[in-house]
């Protein structure tokens, strides 16, 4: 009997060991292609809104400008979303604003009181109003006053108020500068009175109202002109944009977000705009746009990060003052992982878009979970307004765990949000 009970024990021990090996031998062949398979996929619409006037892309330049984008948001990033790219050709830059009705918008007069007046330029009253100087001294104490110091190397910036002072009087300067920008024909580069694809606040309705595009490509000069947000690095290079995200509600993929990139800097030829970078190939031209310009919005519109001055010049997202646009694409693609101080935003951001993914396909207890876990993860500072974003995540968690007849689920949100209220 007792050979009989080690006879039975040796097999049962073989069997069970047999077991174990081909199911690690399964999961070893199965792992990578599961892991491929549920990554989710994201395709996004392009369009390239031309100036005619000026340099634009070649499908072959577009290409590679998309390949760029796509590898380095993967590394520096995240893999965990696949971007897919549809380029639906180019368009004349003035069509592209005429195809859309956004100044018949309701909200279109009230965007127009933070636009920069340059006609009346540091006259304009509200550069007398200490109400604008307070909110943007609030806006300013989003970095570190040393890091802002980096902006203003010849003057004094021991307050945020001095660092208000100092913006506002580079901002003026540059300004009246662009007026003197000339095309390689001699043309003036600001057009008068301004084309609306010159102003940025006229983007932002412009982007608000379209819903067919999700990424738009552009080779025109945009004045940085919106005075309710005046980023210091946008502000201190050009008073120009060289890209932005928005908000589209109109487009799905990106809920809601969409983002521009304007091509100006590095294809233009202007003097004073392209320099040191006009004498670089075609093929860095295009690596820097398609990494240090279009990678970085789309960390804006997708993950919602915010743009930071102080992660390291390895880090997509960062903005270190006085680098060119080729030390910076070095930088980004020398550091192939990804930046450590980026990452929660961008896990809480994933956590969200496989909610949605979840709730579509009828899993709410699963969508519930992860968009309470969002909202609880998500730092502040994000590229979005933080407290309408986190409502917004509980209002989804609370509809899915509804759904899933999830009651304490649905308790779980409300003391998170009693929660988040009280702080």
């Amino acid at each position: 009997m007792k050979r009989g009970y080690l006879s039975f024990m040796s097999i049962m021990i073989a069997a069970v060991m047999t077991f174990a090996i081909c199911r690690q031998a399964i999961a070893e062949q199965e792992t990578p292609k599961t892991a491929v398979a549920t990554a989710p996929t994201i395709t996004l619409e392009v369009i390239r809104a031309f100036d005619e006037l000026l340099p634009g892309l070649s499908d072959e330049d577009m290409r590679q400008i998309l390949d760029v984008a796509e590898k380095i948001i993967s590394t520096k990033l995240s893999d965990e979303v696949r971007i897919v790219f549809h380029d639906n050709g180019v368009m004349p830059l003035a069509d592209f604003f005429n195809s859309v009705d956004y100044r018949s918008a309701k909200w279109y007069q009230e965007a127009l009181k933070s636009k920069y007046d340059k006609t009346l330029g540091e006259k304009a009253p509200v550069f007398m109003d200490p109400e604008y100087k307070a909110r943007v001294v609030g806006f300013l104490k989003q970095w570190d006053l040393n890091s802002l110091k980096d902006f203003f190397p010849d003057k004094e910036t021991k307050s945020y108020e001095e660092a208000f002072d100092n913006l506002m009087a580079v901002y003026h300067q540059k300004i009246k500068w662009q007026k003197t920008l000339k095309t390689k024909n001699g043309e003036p580069i600001i057009i008068d009175p301004p084309a609306p694809y010159q102003s940025y606040v006229e983007w932002v309705q412009l982007m608000l109202t379209q819903n067919k595009y999700d990424i738009v490509i552009t080779n025109g000069f945009i004045t940085y002109d919106n005075l309710q947000r005046p980023y210091p690095h946008s502000i201190c290079k050009h008073a120009k944009v060289g890209g932005s995200s928005f908000t589209s509600p109109g487009r799905k993929p990106m809920d809601g977000k969409s983002l521009m990139i304007n091509i100006f800097e590095s294809y233009s030829g202007v003097e004073g705009i392209s320099k040191p970078d006009a004498d670089l190939s075609a093929d860095m031209k295009n690596k820097i746009m398609g990494a240090f310009y279009f990678a970085h919005e789309f960390g804006h519109a997708f993950y919602y990060l915010p743009d930071v001055y102080n992660h390291g010049p390895a880090c997509l997202m960062n903005t270190t003052p006085g680098m060119s646009d080729a030390d910076g694409y070095e930088a980004i693609a020398g550091e192939q992982l990804p930046c450590a101080k980026c990452r929660p935003w961008i896990v809480a951001r994933i956590k969200a878009y496989r909610a949605e993914l979840a709730f579509d396909s009828g899993d709410y207890t699963k969508a519930g979970n992860l968009y309470l876990e969002a909202a609880r993860e998500t730092p502040k500072g994000i590229d979005t307004n933080y407290k309408y974003y986190i409502q917004t995540l509980f209002s989804k968690a609370s509809e899915a765990f509804m759904k899933g007849n999830n009651f304490s689920g649905m308790k779980k949100v409300s003391d998170s949000r009693r929660k988040f209220e009280e702080d």
